[in-house]
């Protein structure tokens, strides 16, 4: 920094610093490694001269007198003069020789005193050179060569002499051949390092040779892009006459004039420009670009005025209408935006002057298109609509829409092309029409407004261009197949077919282009799970127009399979696309996701070694398959290893991570919940909208629904995540689960108030609550009946699906994707758990006839089958199940059955399957427990034909065909049998599947030297169907039994026996009963009876807290309305 003070203030004949004491001689050397750390900086002095054109001649004679008295050192001989090399000694005993006045003028074009050398290293430079200490090599020039050779002293002095061409003799031949070839080795390189090497050889050839390089130096410093090289550049095209200008000089010269601040120097270039003949039309705007860009940055219009003085002369030559894209540098000016926005008063003062001229406004007005077409490049989204109203310019709106989506102003493109449309004389281009439309579908717009935007779309192409473009064509097919219309699809394709057969340009029928002619045709069948529909025209297109279908094709007919749940069907497809063609990673991943999600653990890893094996990169649909797999099978640590081990090799991914939460959610394990997000946390692994949706369904199904709610409502406050409907349908969930339905109509309010649509889950939410009008307070409760009450959520429910109970007709309105297939009794989603819930509801209220009607809705909007063809999902046949049995039609329960069983077996059949490994999954782990709702029913049948053998067998054939019996179907087996007097099965089964997990009575551990509450985690995971454990009303019932056996061994030899054999092989669950203590509930009171005075029970408590809950709500023989389904699973993504 002192250096840097010294040379600007030495050539004014100030000395800054003493001369050095010490000897010259004593000081120390200057290592290599200095000169590369970049100490020594550029030469201060030659940038403070470049930088005083206006002031040199008031300071030359000044300079003159102070040099006659103590001429001044330059900065560099005296400075730190310890850390110059000993070889220095000739450059720090120089004077610099003053500058005389008549050299003034000649300064000012030049910028650099011919008197200074400049340094070899300089800091400046953008890039240090590497190895610049390192011994000269054999490639080196002559001049590194002779300068190795001569000694210090020599070395510095004769280039300081090379360096003053006024004042010393005129170089040798020897050293302009030097020169020279130093010169042409650098430009030959293109090393900008070299830039400063460069100028002090060329300064040091003599006039003639200088000419004949110093385009070829003016070339070169134009592409160096330092500011600090203008004076270099702005010396050197001041030598070069204006007929040899060419578009690099001429930018060069303009952009090194801006950057010294000589703006009217710039502008007298850019006019003579204007007259020259030998420019073309890009050079003259890209100068124009960079002085409006150095006029809109000035706080004030003065050189604006005096750039646009030239508009009449610019017109005549450039069409401002067209070049205004190509004004980069304006649009980059900081705070354009705001001084567009006040450009009509400055327009309103120019005029104003009686002066003005039609001109002069023709001229502002063309200036204020420009302006505003480079302010929406870089203002706010809330000052787009007004710039664009200042002008109403076609072109601003033209460019706005085309640019807009790349540019992030995704927002207020579909308003301004709203605009855009009605101005006179508009006509959407072909590239605007296609940037709204990717907003329109590409930004999470509602389904109603984007399809109406879509629609509006194609209507402006027949409105503005008569006939769609072909790529307009495929857009519209992309997007309706998307969505499942077919009806939309065949049209369009139709038309696209008709319009481009001819085409001569395009032949949609070759091996080319067909592949993609089909693909709309073939999504759209996919979508709908229609995969025999697609096969149909895969064929077609092979057998028919003989085409070879791409790996695309084969993808989508995948798809298909997968889709519509047709597993056998997409491994027989994939195994024919192996035989065709290599898979490609979605091939692949397509595949590997149905598996996983099914829990074929064997097949998924299979697939992925296949892919690895086949140079396959694995993608995060791959990664996700694999935790899929991982988890159904309850291998969690391995799929958290592999979420670690994807983040380790930088695959940043939230969906795998999300799909780990969401099965740790399942199991209530928020323990796990918890490390989990840590460890994202630790890695870097943002959370998005997807992740907080588990964390509340995780929170849901632990019955935390206060906590729910509370991270709800401060997610809205403080904007924690973007807050979606489905977040609010969780919460509604989980506020059902725990009782409490008067909460759900609050939500709907606070939606309302934060502007979160109400969709038709949401509403769904509301038709539960009525069906839980039990629990409203009593003052709410009593407005109406029960009747009412589920009238209005029958009612409520109709109008979620368009439809009137008792008409024929299809509802009128618009087009609903239909996401079900007609077949499958696996298939699941949302239409399937609403009409399940419905049908559960009104079939335990014995209300057969709302059933079939649910029924015949289902299948008129969802199968496009009225009458009885077609399976219904699982869940609804377990409805009709529990409906048949109500109404005592034993025979039709048993059909059904046996309809929802042999289908079920057949659909859930696992990959992982092999006669000859008996260790392999028969089903699915995804479907080990789907038999449950139906087996209950089932159960209850046979109970009350008395069939106890029956019942036995039911559970063996359920289990030997590879399906799993849940904790309550365990339970209530139990009890069944107690009921039936098969006391040693059922003391059986209980000591064997249920007892392992039983964790004692509240009241005896409460007296017992031991932790008296169990673990949260233990009690969460409790509620879990899949966590087999004994019930409260499982033990009393075998209490009982056991009473009664008791009671009866004295009398009995039969009745002893069977008390002798439970007393001796079941001693967990005799000592369970044992040691059972009396709570006097309704259920205890219910299952004991008279036998509640015996000796037994005396002085004993039945369990109070832990047990209430179940024992009221889940063994009272009433499934609940909201049950475990009710929070049913939320896909991540």
């Amino acid at each position: 920094m002192l250096e840097r003070t010294a040379a600007c203030l030495e050539p004014c004949g100030l000395r800054v610093l003493p001369s050095p004491k010490t000897a010259i001689r004593s000081t120390r050397q200057l290592h290599t490694a200095f000169w590369q750390h970049g100490a020594a900086d550029v030469e201060i002095t030659t940038a403070w001269q470049a930088l005083m054109h206006g002031t040199m001649d008031a300071t030359s004679a000044l300079s003159e007198q102070q040099t006659r008295r103590s001429p001044p050192f330059s900065a560099s001989a005296f400075l730190l003069d310890f850390l110059y090399p000993t070889g220095a000694l000739a450059l720090m005993s120089r004077r610099l020789s003053p500058i005389s006045p008549d050299r003034s003028d000649r300064l000012r074009l030049r910028t650099q005193p011919s008197h200074v050398s400049p340094r070899l290293y300089n800091s400046s430079s953008p890039h240090q050179q590497q190895g610049s200490s390192s011994p000269p090599t054999h490639g080196q020039s002559d001049s590194v060569r002779a300068t190795d050779q001569a000694g210090d002293d020599s070395r510095v002095h004769a280039s300081l002499s090379s360096a003053q061409p006024s004042n010393s003799e005129p170089p040798s031949p020897l050293d302009t051949r030097t020169h020279i070839a130093t010169i042409d080795r650098i430009l030959e390189n293109g090393n900008f390092d070299d830039v400063d090497l460069l100028w002090r050889h060329y300064k040091s050839l003599d006039e003639s040779s200088q000419n004949t390089r110093f385009r070829q130096l003016l070339a070169f410093l134009s592409r160096t892009g330092r500011v600090s090289d203008s004076w270099k550049i702005s010396e050197l095209f001041n030598r070069l006459d204006a007929s040899n200008w060419d578009y690099d000089a001429f930018i060069a010269g303009v952009s090194a004039e801006i950057n010294l601040q000589n703006l009217s120097r710039a502008l007298s270039i850019f006019e003579r420009g204007l007259r020259s003949t030998i420019l073309d039309n890009t050079a003259l705007v890209d100068a124009l670009d960079l002085l409006l860009a150095s006029a809109f940055r000035s706080s004030t219009t003065s050189f604006l005025q005096e750039v646009w003085k030239l508009y009449p002369e610019m017109a005549t030559r450039l069409d401002f209408d067209g070049i205004t894209a190509d004004l980069k540098h304006s649009a980059s000016v900081a705070g354009i935006a705001e001084k567009a926005m006040l450009f009509p008063d400055y327009i309103a003062e120019r005029l104003s002057d009686p002066s003005s001229t039609e001109t002069d406004r023709e001229g502002l007005h063309v200036l204020q298109k420009i302006l505003v077409r480079k302010a929406l490049a870089s203002c706010d989204d809330s000052q787009v609509t007004s710039l664009l109203l200042l002008t109403k310019d076609v072109l601003a709106f033209e460019e706005f829409l085309r640019s807009g989506e790349k540019k992030g102003k995704k927002k207020v493109l579909t308003d301004v092309y709203a605009i855009y449309r009605e101005l006179p004389g508009s006509s959407p281009s072909h590239a605007a029409l296609h940037s709204v439309f990717n907003v329109y579908t590409k930004t999470g717009t509602p389904f109603a407004r984007m399809m109406a935007g879509v629609q509006l779309l194609w209507n402006d192409w027949l409105r503005f261009h008569s006939v769609p473009s072909r790529r307009a064509y495929q857009k519209h097919l992309g997007f309706h197949a998307a969505n499942g219309n077919k009806e939309r699809v065949y049209s369009l394709w139709t038309e696209y077919v008709e319009r481009f057969r001819g085409d001569p340009t395009v032949n949609i029928f070759d091996d080319q282009e067909g592949s993609d002619t089909f693909a709309h045709l073939l999504q759209v069948h996919a979508v709908n799970a229609e995969p025999d529909e697609a096969q149909r025209i895969f064929d077609d297109m092979t057998n028919k127009f003989k085409l070879q279908p791409s790996i695309f094709n084969w993808n989508i007919l995948l798809n298909a399979y997968v889709k519509a749940d047709d597993y056998d069907g997409a491994i027989r497809t994939f195994d024919s696309l192996c035989e065709a063609m290599s898979p490609d990673r979605y091939s692949y991943g397509t595949l590997m996701q149905m598996a996983g999600s099914r829990g074929d653990l064997g097949f998924t890893v299979d697939l992925y070694r296949r892919a690895r094996n086949s140079s396959v990169l694995a993608n995060d649909a791959m990664l996700s398959s694999l935790i899929d797999a991982y988890c159904q099978n309850d291998l969690f640590k391995e799929a958290e290893d592999v979420c670690t081990r994807a983040a380790s090799k930088g695959m940043i991914t939230t969906r795998m991570w999300n799909k780990l939460l969401y099965y740790n959610a399942l199991r209530r394990d928020l323990a796990s919940i918890n490390k989990i997000l840590n460890t994202m946390a630790d890695k870097n692994i943002p959370y998005n909208q997807f992740t907080y949706q588990q964390l509340l369904l995780g929170l849901g199904l632990c019955q935390q629904s206060q906590h729910a709610l509370h991270l709800l409502t401060v997610a809205l406050k403080e904007n924690v995540f973007k807050v979606t409907p489905t977040h609010f349908q969780i919460v509604m969930g989980a506020l059902l689960r725990t009782g409490e339905p008067v909460l759900i109509r609050r939500l709907c309010i606070l939606m309302n108030e934060n502007k979160i649509p109400i969709t038709e889950d949401v509403i769904f939410r509301l038709i539960q609550a009525f069906g839980q009008w039990r629990d409203f307070p009593p003052k709410q409760r009593g407005q109406h009946s029960k009747r009412e009450w589920l009238g209005d959520a029958l009612r409520t429910f109709y109008e979620i699906y368009g439809y009137r109970a008792g008409t024929n007709a299809r509802p009128k309105g618009a087009w609903t994707p239909k996401p079900m297939a007609p077949r499958g009794v696996l298939r699941s989603g949302r239409e399937v758990y609403q009409f399940s819930t419905m049908m559960t509801l009104f079939a335990q209220l014995n209300d057969s006839v709302q059933v079939h009607e649910l029924v015949t809705l289902y299948r008129y909007v969802f199968q496009d089958a009225p009458n009885d063809d077609g399976i219904l999902p699982l869940p609804m046949l377990n409805a009709v199940l529990l409906s048949s049995l109500q109404d005592q039609r034993h025979d039709r329960v048993k059909s059904t059955w046996q309809l929802l069983f042999e289908n079920a077996k057949l659909e859930a059949r696992s990959a992982d399957f092999n006669d000859a490994l008996p260790h392999t999954n028969k089903i699915s782990p995804k479907y080990r427990f789907a038999l449950s709702g139906g087996l209950r029913v089932m159960q209850e049948m046979l109970f009350k034909e008395g069939n106890a053998s029956g019942l036995r067998e039911l559970i063996q054939e359920v289990r030997d065909e590879g399906f799993e019996v849940d904790s309550k179907n365990w339970n209530y087996h139990v009890q069944l049998l107690v009921q039936m007097k098969q006391y040693d099965a059922a003391f059986a089964v209980c000591e064997r599947v249920l007892m392992p997990n039983w964790t004692g009575w509240y009241t005896v551990r409460s007296k017992e030297a031991m932790r008296n509450a169990l673990p949260l985690d233990t009690r969460r995971k409790g509620s879990s169907p899949r966590y087999l454990r004994p019930t409260a009303t499982t033990l009393y019932r075998l209490a009982q039994a056991y009473l009664e056996l008791s009671r009866r061994a004295p009398w009995s030899s039969d009745a002893a026996s069977v008390l002798h054999e439970i007393e001796h092989s079941y001693t967990q669950v005799i000592r369970a009963i044992k040691s059972m203590v009396r709570v006097h509930s309704n259920l205890e009171e219910e299952v004991f009876g008279f036998l509640e005075s015996t000796d037994l029970m005396d002085g004993n408590e039945l369990e109070g807290d832990e047990v209430s809950l179940e024992a009221r709500v889940e063994e009272d023989g009433q499934p609940s309305l909201v049950s475990q389904k009710d929070l049913h699973a939320i896909p991540s993504k």
